[in-house]
């Protein structure tokens, strides 16, 4: 982690911002005490939506939703 005063973050936060690589942070002093620490985040993943898969299963056993014969005896 790097360290820069809040001088210099307050002039120059685009670029500090566009250096930072994701996951890395960077502390923001003022008279010798940390105040502030900046982080990139990770790019954000897309989220799931339902149906999303359709058409990805090939293949899928007539006996699918049959049950199994290591349940049997908590079936009963």
């Amino acid at each position: 982690m790097g360290e820069i005063s809040m001088t210099e973050a307050t002039q120059e936060l685009p670029k500090l911002l566009a250096n930072l690589l994701p996951g890395e942070e960077v502390a923001i002093v003022q008279d010798g005490q940390r105040v502030a620490t900046i982080r990139k985040e990770d790019a954000a993943t897309p989220a799931c939506e339902a149906g999303s898969a359709k058409g990805k299963i090939l293949y899928m056993a007539d006996d699918f939703d049959a049950p199994l014969d290591d349940f049997a005896e908590y079936m009963e």
